[in-house]
């Protein structure tokens, strides 16, 4: 089942994306954002141009990586 969030739309078309889902999704203030129209409703995007800040947070293993990359650079050297 799919969680249900809510908000209201404002007097200038604005909605307030939850707290909750502008952390999970990485939403920050400023960022330009895609809407586009589907069957169903609208599907909120990261515009194409946005930094890629947060994307690759918690799929990547920071502490191992840099052994990873200081072993391969002794197999370089070889």
């Amino acid at each position: 089942m799919v969680d249900a969030y809510h908000s209201r739309i404002g007097p200038k078309g604005q909605v307030t994306v939850p707290k909750t889902l502008r952390e999970k999704y990485h939403l920050k203030e400023g960022e330009d954002v895609v809407i586009l129209p589907g069957e169903d409703g609208l599907l909120l995007k990261h515009a194409t141009t946005s930094p890629l800040r947060g994307r690759l947070k918690g799929k990547l293993d920071i502490k191992g990586i840099e052994e990873d990359i200081k072993e391969l650079r002794k197999q370089w050297r070889l």
